[in-house]
């Protein structure tokens, strides 16, 4: 694919922000407008929607980089969703406006929005809360660019100077992203106790909440489980937690070693690689097809991995007490690439490494060869109302029949919605997709609805097992 060898424009790729975390503050409920905004209305009664709820907008991000994707996207969507698009500065806003209407995309049907902290994956940088009565909120969660600070010390312990220079300090713009885009809309800012990314918040908008343990622990590595236990369970709404131990193995932190000389550029886990919801009781699994098993050394650490998730998915409950239905998603066949280890590497290519960014263990030399494997999944799926865009990988390597089985699985789990595939290996290589590159903003009632979320059961027909 041609985007993914394209230089990703200054400040808008996935791994470029970074930052040291900030000490967390307790949990509290701010207006996100202007200063003369409204008071803040009871936390209590906002929660984080799930994707699969009805959307008003689907907002994106603009980067260079990956442009020929975000025509696809935007074209895909805009049948279906009011599409958004926030840009860093006017630069970016007349490129973005060029591009598109030059690729079929009437952008007089788009919004155009102007924010400095705007990022491509605007999904990581913005989590939603909403409650029964039309009022908006974001969660304001810490932003440490996807555990860069350990990453760093692992990769060079224990000299101090080397992990300060590898962490940096870059990172205001992207840690406020939230709070701008919440005073853009006039909602309010729920200051949460944690760092996280908006790929790794999985919620069924009732209560319950699928958490990558691995992942929560790498971003708060002083904090026991418990403490992470209380401090996910403080966010709007959620009751109930599930622990997975770990995400796919081929979605590492940052840049690093899978398994010999498989390496990868990823999260660390995010759940919308691996795991998500497609109704308040459904879950989709990644699950490695048994011919992939059998010859390849990542997918059976996958299988391993999955088979402890879907052990726990299958005795879990929601936050109701209602059993829960799995359903396991074939992964795609590995996409693979060669590279030739570099101290010149630009780190803002997604195909140039270097040997100083593994941990000296690992005796990574100049001119060493390692085999990059891309994040691919077809978990990293968008909801657009009637709309479910899914990455395709037939013109990677993944048979028809595969992929037909992936079609078949998503058709049951969102039955009457329209089945799309989307080409997104220009993101795959730097760790994301259609999802990561999304926000669903969520559809507010107007009128004073009901604060009960969709499909929820009557309070006479709720059991026990909140937990």
């Amino acid at each position: 694919m041609g985007d993914s060898k394209d230089k990703a424009a200054p400040g808008l790729s996935r791994r470029q922000v970074l930052l040291s975390a900030p000490a967390l503050a307790a949990a509290c409920a701010v207006p996100g407008a202007a200063a003369e905004g409204p008071a803040a209305p009871e936390r209590g009664s906002f929660r984080i929607p799930a994707d699969f709820e009805p959307a008003r907008a689907i907002w994106v991000g603009w980067d260079e980089g990956h442009r020929s994707f975000t025509a696809a996207l935007v074209q895909a969507l805009r049948p279906h969703a009011q599409v958004e698009v926030v840009v860093r500065d006017e630069t970016a806003r007349e490129a973005a406006r060029e591009w598109l209407q030059g690729q079929g995309v009437t952008v007089e049907a788009l919004g155009w929005h102007t924010l400095a902290e705007a990022m491509y994956f605007v999904r990581d940088g913005v989590v939603f809360a909403t409650n029964g009565k039309g009022d908006l909120g974001v969660v304001d969660f810490q932003w440490n660019h996807y555990g860069r600070p350990g990453w760093c010390h692992s990769a060079h312990a224990p000299r101090a100077r080397e992990v300060a220079a590898c962490t940096g300090e870059s990172w205001q713009a992207r840690q406020d992203l939230d709070r701008a885009l919440a005073a853009r809309l006039g909602g309010y800012v729920f200051e949460a106790p944690m760092v996280a990314e908006g790929g790794g918040v999985e919620s069924n908008g009732q209560g319950l909440m699928i958490a990558n343990e691995a992942l929560v622990r790498q971003r708060h590595p002083d904090l026991p489980l418990a403490e992470l236990q209380r401090r996910v369970r403080a966010l709007p709404g959620v009751r109930k937690v599930i622990w997975l131990p770990a995400g796919l193995a081929h979605d590492p932190v940052q840049r690093g070693t899978i398994v010999g000389s498989y390496v990868g550029w990823g999260t660390g886990g995010h759940t919308d690689e691996f795991v998500r919801f497609a109704d308040p009781r459904t879950v989709l699994l990644a699950w490695p097809e048994d011919i992939d098993v059998a010859r390849h050394p990542v997918a059976r650490l996958n299988r391993a991995r999955m088979q402890r998730n879907v052990e726990i998915l299958s005795r879990a409950t929601d936050a109701y007490g209602r059993p829960l239905r799995v359903l396991k998603v074939p992964l795609p066949r590995h996409v693979e690439r060669r590279v030739v280890l570099s101290r010149d590497a630009d780190p803002t290519w997604s195909e140039q490494w270097s040997p100083d960014w593994f941990p000296a263990r690992e005796r990574r030399r100049q001119g060493d060869t390692v085999t990059q494997v891309a994040v691919t999944s077809y978990l990293n799926f968008v909801v657009a109302n009637q709309l479910v865009l899914v990455p395709g990988y037939l013109e990677h390597g993944t048979p028809q029949a595969v992929q037909d089985r992936v079609r078949r699985t998503f058709e049951q789990a969102f039955p009457g919605r329209t089945v799309r595939f989307i080409d997104a290996m220009s993101l795959n290589w730097y760790g994301g997709g259609p999802h990561c590159a999304t926000l669903n903003e969520p559809l507010r009632p107007r009128g004073g609805a009901a604060a009960s979320p969709p499909g929820a059961p009557s309070a006479a027909s709720r059991s026990g097992g909140r937990g």
